[in-house]
């Protein structure tokens, strides 16, 4: 019969709770990675990971239901946990990677087609604060975790570090995205600016030829006119 009581040692109450921790974040951040991918993909490797994850952790419910007699007690306990402890790990820099990468997508679909006196204008602290911390994220911060990355002697240190500078970065870019509408209409505006200015030139340059047409000719007409 089943056992209706199930208990977990303090080590084993520490694995689960990092396990339910990288869970919870690379959940959540793989919805919002879905969300921000400009195809609405999913990520199969993120999926993979978590669905091997579960299955270890259900080897161990197993086992503390007494539906796994004929293993190899707490050892068996503490390979499964220290498996699907692997597969949450991977599963949580799989999709820092994935969502990283979409965000720094996302900020050039942002503002792709703008010009740059568009974004100064609407988005003044862009290129003197946004962009800078953008870059060191994208470019040192994340390229530096993701090298420091190892499984087999994983780190929750630096991967709370990836999920912090990731969370940093989503901000800065959701600061950017929120001036979508600002740029499109300053934009507009500043295209039809410039168009009624090349009118305005087109319409003084083509006063000015035929002015001084006509200038030519008047003048030679005085030229050529005869004298009483």
């Amino acid at each position: 019969m089943p056992a209706t009581n199930i208990t977990f040692s303090d080590h084993e109450t520490e694995y689960l709770l990092n396990i339910v921790n990288f869970y919870e974040v690379t959940k959540e951040l793989y919805i919002y990675g879905e969300q921000i991918d400009p195809e609405n993909r999913s990520l199969a490797q993120t999926i993979n990971e978590l669905r091997n994850c579960l299955d270890h952790l259900m080897r161990v419910v197993s086992y503390k239901l007494g539906l796994r007699p004929n293993t190899n007690g707490e050892k068996y306990v503490n390979t499964n946990l220290d498996k699907a402890y692997g597969h949450v790990y991977r599963a949580a820099y799989d999709t820092l990677d994935w969502v990283s990468l979409n965000l720094k997508d996302s900020i050039i679909r942002d503002l792709q087609g703008f010009s740059l006196e568009t974004i100064q204008a609407v988005i003044p602290n862009y290129f003197s604060e946004l962009k800078p911390k953008v870059d060191k994220i994208l470019n040192e911060d994340i390229v530096r975790l993701r090298d420091d990355k190892d499984v087999a002697a994983s780190s929750e240190d630096n991967l709370e570090k990836y999920i912090r500078v990731t969370a940093e970065l989503k901000q800065l870019v959701q600061q950017i995205s929120e001036k979508k509408p600002s740029l499109i209409e300053y934009q507009k505006r500043l295209n039809q600016s410039k168009r009624n200015q090349q009118v305005l030139r087109f319409g003084i340059d083509a006063a000015i030829a035929i002015g001084g047409g006509f200038l030519v000719w008047f003048i030679g007409w005085i030229a050529t006119r005869p004298q009483n």
